[in-house]
């Protein structure tokens, strides 16, 4: 075949070049699910990018024939085992090495490889970027790289795509990850949070044995109630039912046992006693958990188990200490959300909690919250705190980050494309730079509207600098940053990105990005024609992006059907 290039011939320094390929990719014969699909991956992509064949072989490559040996081959031999998420990339001569740990290493190391010689990216399920090349050089790389968390979670409807998971990777409990992308973190049982009553029903149980359950204020009480950590009944149970959840999901690594989703811990004298020693209501918790984690061990030794500390058990215990089979998920819901954890006075609570958990847990996890759940679709300026936080994060010894975004299945949350992406950036290298990827996202998302849209989230966070001013999870159209005069020019500033836009599909992601500052505008409106046109645009819009819901559990069909004022609760 001629070259039209003055370049040598694929090959030679080259893995392609004018749409030519001498370069095959290598698997092993005992390739598991996940190795076979970073192979179709690899050659589809660089396909994409460059118009060459690269064929799969499966086994030993041709002689002479250049490779890319996806963990395989004598480079890869050579290695020091590999953990289950690590990679390494490296030169051989004229062959590429992508080595990795099983199930995700390898498939990991590919992503890795086509973001650092190719330039892809997966900004959203819908939304790539794939530089094309004529020539296509034999990358000079030599990387080894794990992620720093063991679990990253980008909690958003909009990251529950398997693909764009696997391919920011994202382990996500919660995403769609089958064999072909390495599985998942499996949470076994019938919830992964707040399980008290799945494992001990209140329905079930009180009426024949109220003292499974919380005493409060002397008497027991079936409603919002916890159990009674320190009978030794409830325990059995709690033990009988997670066996039966491993029995049930083999699978699952994680299973938790957890509060219910309220206060009113037990307040009986066994119990009290703990909580009082410990100087939290953590304790009885730890001291529970710890039992049954004790219980199943021998048994399940691939198996840890989950709990909270949450609301009334977030304070670490005096002196009780987490089994190494124990994870611990601090929650940050109390938290204001506009500036630093560690920069606050707000958080210092919490911050003092971190420190506390990081000591004496060997795996803690957080429950972080990086949305408005009153309305998931007001403007909330929270983009430049992500970063610091994870920074702390991962300072603190935390290893797992469960980002809970807006999850509803018809998704509705203001950027929650862009939180995701920069989200799963960061738990994979909490010293990313943060700007930048905000930056890449901008340009590949919105291209020529991109200069609108960075200028409109300047002018979002610029008021919540002032120290003065919080911002909490639960946050209604009357904060302080969302002034009629900020409404306006932001409606202005969006109004130019949507003008700039160059494509169809352009227009179409500012018309999206711009429904949480219409939205304020139309609460603000009195009743006539101009709100009553501007609301149907702003519906219309909405369903064409599949957005069903203006907040938790609060759908755009009731807030219409109460007048499209006062969210629908």
């Amino acid at each position: 075949m001629t070259h039209s290039s003055s370049r040598p011939p694929a090959g030679n320094g080259w893995l392609a070049d004018n749409g030519h390929s001498n370069y095959v990719i290598v698997i092993p014969a005992d390739a598991i699910p996940a190795e076979q699909h970073a192979a179709a991956e690899l050659r589809s992509w660089l396909r994409e990018s460059t118009g060459a064949n690269f064929p799969i072989v499966v086994g030993t490559p041709p002689a002479d024939e250049p490779a890319i040996f996806l963990g395989c081959g004598p480079e890869a031999a050579q290695l020091a085992p590999l953990a289950p998420e690590e990679f390494v990339i490296r030169r051989a001569g004229q062959h590429l090495v992508i080595a990795g740990g099983r199930p995700r290493g390898v498939l990991y190391g590919v992503y890795q490889f086509l973001e650092d010689a190719v330039g892809c990216r997966w900004y959203a399920p819908q939304v790539e970027k794939v530089p094309r090349h004529a020539a296509l050089p034999v990358p000079e790389l030599d990387l080894r790289a794990k992620p720093a968390l063991e679990y990253r979670e980008p909690f958003f409807r909009e990251a529950f795509d398997p693909d764009w998971a696997a391919r920011n990777r994202a382990n996500s409990s919660h995403a769609a990850l089958d064999a072909r992308h390495g599985g998942r973190v499996s949470y076994g049982g019938k919830s992964f949070v707040h399980t008290f009553d799945p494992l001990v029903p209140v329905a079930e149980h009180f009426a024949e044995h109220p003292e499974y359950f919380s005493l409060i204020d002397g008497q027991r009480t079936a409603d919002h109630t916890q159990l009674c950590l320190t009978h030794p009944e409830v325990l059995r149970l709690v033990i009988d039912g997670v066996r039966r959840w491993i029995r049930e999901a083999p699978e699952a690594t994680l299973f938790s046992v957890s509060q219910n989703d309220w206060r009113n811990p037990c307040q009986c004298p066994s119990c009290q006693a703990i909580d009082e020693r410990e100087g939290s209501h953590s304790g009885t918790m730890l001291w529970f958990v710890n039992q049954v984690a004790e219980a199943i061990e021998a048994e399940a030794p691939h198996v840890a188990i989950d709990t909270l500390a949450y609301q009334y058990t977030r304070k670490p215990p005096k002196t009780l200490r987490p089994r190494p089979n124990v994870i611990v998920r601090l929650c940050s819901i109390e938290c204001c959300f506009a500036h630093p954890l560690e920069s606050c006075p707000e958080n210092a609570s919490f911050v003092a909690d971190v420190e506390g958990w990081s000591q004496i847990c060997n795996r803690l996890y957080v429950w972080d919250y990086v949305t408005n759940f009153l309305h998931y679709v007001l403007p909330w300026p929270n983009l430049e705190v992500l970063a610091a936080n994870v920074r702390f994060y991962a300072r603190h010894h935390v290893v797992g980050l469960f980002e809970q975004g807006s999850y509803s299945p018809g998704g509705g949350g203001e950027f929650a494309e862009l939180r995701a992406y920069l989200l799963a950036r960061l738990m994979w290298n909490p010293e990313a730079d943060e700007k930048a990827i905000v930056d890449e996202y901008l340009d590949g998302v919105y291209g020529p509207a991109a200069p609108f849209m960075r200028d409109y989230l300047a002018l979002l966070h610029e008021p919540i600098k002032d120290p003065e001013h919080h911002l909490h999870i639960f946050a209604d159209l009357d904060q302080v940053y969302l002034d009629d005069e900020l409404v306006r020019r932001g409606d202005q500033l969006l109004a130019r990105a949507e003008a700039a836009a160059d494509s169809a599909d352009g227009r179409e992601r500012v018309r999206r990005a711009r429904l949480p500052i219409q939205y304020v505008a139309l609460r603000r409106l009195e009743d006539g024609p101009e709100r009553t046109r501007r609301l149907e645009q702003w519906v219309a819009t909405a369903r064409r992006a599949g957005m069903t819901d203006i907040g938790e559990g609060r759908s755009i069909d009731r807030w219409l059907a109460a007048g499209a004022r006062k969210p629908a609760r």
